[in-house]
């Protein structure tokens, strides 16, 4: 069974789910207070995490033509290195982990994996560290990169493979499939799908329950130096959308924080992750971010804080991500114990 904790706390008015660190306590800032978790209403069975031995060879050489229109030749699937915390669940869920030698810093989840040998950012890789791991299949995203870097491991004879990326929860399915047919899982990527499409078919069910639609943003921060505003067009707002929030940012699905911009959607709820939080020093930290006390979610204290590989990625653990999202835009929809 895929291992699936809901654990939630309160931060003020707000709620923080699933903590990124090891220890969920030491990274939330403020007053908390314990919450019971989010369940799905309808149970869903999925494929073990449980590694199968690695396979020497898919059962036949695959020709695959990537997003980004580069052709491959996979016949070799035993030493795989991910560029994507994603694609790196999906292998694990699908059986395929035990292939994995090495992956990018975003993946943090299962466990198992986040101990693997790390070869840097995905979107700023360096050939060496992955051609080292003297992998037989590498798989990433059309957001890794630079491409020079990626003919650097081709010219080293490794299949580099690019898939497309994945930014609403439409889009989850036809990615699940297309990693499991890269490794030769069909029918395991197939069982998983169906799983993950049930959670959300679940949690859509109990959001069309809402009695309001509020105003949610998603504000994302890497220190005070990087900030952006998401919009339409990414992934948190996909999930804003299915968990009964509306997305009020004007413009592409990425933009740079503006206080102007900020106020001009005037939230009634932001939403973040812990890492974005901890990168600037806490809760209190930001508040004080230009425009984030004058919103209305600023001056009611409702910020939603989530482990940002499980609210960003879009992956296998998409419906619990929704069903906290959910619970913390309509606290009357959660479960009671």
């Amino acid at each position: 069974m895929r291992s699936r904790p809901l654990l939630a706390v309160a931060v003020g008015l707000g709620l923080i789910a699933a903590a990124c660190s090891d220890d969920v306590a030491s990274t939330t800032v403020g007053p908390i207070a314990t919450q019971a978790p989010a369940t799905t209403p309808t149970a869903t069975t999925a494929p073990p995490t449980t590694a199968t031995p690695a396979t020497t060879a898919v059962t036949e050489p695959i020709t695959f033509v990537g997003a980004d229109d580069v052709e491959s030749v996979i016949s070799d699937t035993s030493r795989i290195v991910v560029l994507n915390g994603d694609i790196t669940e999906i292998l694990f869920e699908i059986g395929a982990g035990s292939s994995v030698v090495g992956v990018d810093v975003t993946t943090t989840f299962p466990p198992e994996a986040a101990a693997l040998a790390q070869v840097g950012f995905g979107q700023r890789l360096a050939a060496e560290p992955v051609i080292a791991l003297d992998p037989t299949l590498v798989i990433g995203d059309k957001l890794v990169g630079p491409p020079e870097v990626l003919d650097q491991i081709r010219a080293a004879g490794v299949p580099v493979v690019i898939i497309e990326w994945a930014n609403t929860i439409d889009e989850i399915r036809p990615k699940i499939e297309t990693v499991s047919m890269l490794v030769g899982r069909d029918d395991a990527g197939a069982k998983l799908a169906d799983a993950v499409d049930a959670e959300i078919a679940a949690a859509t069910d109990l959001a069309s329950q809402a009695a309001e639609t509020p105003k949610v943003v998603f504000l994302y921060a890497r220190g005070p130096e990087a900030l952006l505003l998401f919009g339409p067009g990414s992934p948190p707002s996909s999930l804003i959308s299915a968990a009964g929030g509306f997305d009020p940012v004007v413009g592409p699905p990425f933009n740079t924080l503006t206080p102007e911009g900020l106020l001009e959607a005037n939230p009634d709820i932001i939403i973040t992750t812990l890492d974005a939080m901890n990168s600037l020093g806490g809760l209190a930290e930001f508040e004080a971010l230009p425009g984030v006390a004058e919103t209305t979610a600023g001056q009611s204290g409702q910020i939603i804080a989530f482990d940002e590989a499980l609210f960003l990625a879009l992956g296998p653990r998409s419906g619990e991500a929704l069903m906290q999202l959910i619970v913390g835009l309509h606290p009357e929809l959660a479960p009671e114990y």
